[in-house]
């Protein structure tokens, strides 16, 4: 028998035992282990939970060449009735894979040679899609309007920005990866349909109130919520704005927040004493679903 030496830190150990507190995590699941046999509550939506992979971050210059999508149609409570498609195509994008890129993917240039995505399909697939669903859908959306303008205009819910994985899951961290983890699962390879069948495996998550991840998702992503604007704002404010949250907006040269409806007065509020006193007002914009992380 070989002896382990003791290097392990004391949690990792039993409270009362010399042991190993040992965890088993188990492979990603089959995606008909999701479906919920019951009655559906009504009413009934198709939501589709995307990833892509791409050569870069610059969706202006860089391309998609694994796009990955599954369709699912899921009652009002937020269970998985049923999975209408799953769909995976990988594309060439003229270029060589950058190393990094091929690094955390694993697909070389021999992989992607000569492949393209079959767009009818998916435009197809998706005009039957009422909410789209990525981890960090602005990522991911900025370079599906490029090549599927359709999906611009469409409902979008973020798993990573409109759902608060420590405050409602009790689950700690954002990273895909680590929340899988967290829940007792584990999926191989950093490719689009596994980080599409991962992220499903948190939205079946079930909540303390027994609702599952999905159906909290979309209720926070379906409210309306408000981008407000610190309308010319001195330059020695930069710092109490980004320590309030707010962001600089580049293409409007702005810093901005996006609150909820009920904190908007507060809001208005603050900047009007912090950082404009006079003036001038603050611009309000009302955002939804089909505007939002874009």
């Amino acid at each position: 028998m070989t002896n382990i030496p003791n290097t392990a830190p004391p949690e990792a150990y039993g409270k009362d035992s010399d042991e190993w507190s040992i965890r088993v995590l188990l492979p990603a699941a089959r995606l008909e282990h999701f479906i919920v046999r019951k009655q559906a509550v009504e009413p009934l939506s198709t939501i589709a939970v995307i990833d892509t992979e791409t050569t870069g971050t610059d969706p202006a210059r860089d391309q998609i060449i694994d796009l990955a999508y599954v369709i699912l149609r899921v009652d009002a409570v937020g269970d998985i009735i049923d999975v209408i498609a799953a769909r995976q195509a990988l594309c060439d994008p003229g270029m060589p894979i950058p190393s990094r890129v091929r690094l955390l993917t694993g697909l070389t240039d021999a992989d992607l040679r000569g492949k393209s995505i079959d767009l009818d399909l998916v435009e197809q697939d998706f005009g039957q899609v009422d909410v789209f669903i990525a981890h960090n859908a602005a990522f991911d959306l900025s370079f599906l309007r490029h090549l599927l303008p359709c999906t611009t205009g469409s409902a979008w819910a973020c798993s990573l920005s409109d759902f608060d994985w420590l405050a409602d899951a009790q689950l700690d961290g954002r990273a895909l990866g680590h929340l899988l983890y967290q829940i007792g699962f584990y999926n191989s390879g950093h490719r689009a349909l596994a980080d599409v069948i991962s992220l499903i495996h948190l939205l079946a998550y079930p909540l303390p109130t027994g609702q599952p991840v999905l159906g909290a998702l979309l209720a926070n992503a379906a409210r309306r919520s408000f981008r407000v604007e610190a309308t010319r704002a001195p330059f020695d404010t930069r710092s109490i704005l980004k320590a309030r949250g707010y962001r600089w907006d580049a293409r409007h040269k702005v810093w901005c927040i996006e609150v909820s409806e009920q904190n908007l007065d507060a809001e208005i509020l603050w900047i009007e004493r912090h950082v404009t006193p006079f003036g001038p007002a603050p611009r309000v914009t009302p955002i939804t679903w089909h505007q939002r992380h874009r």
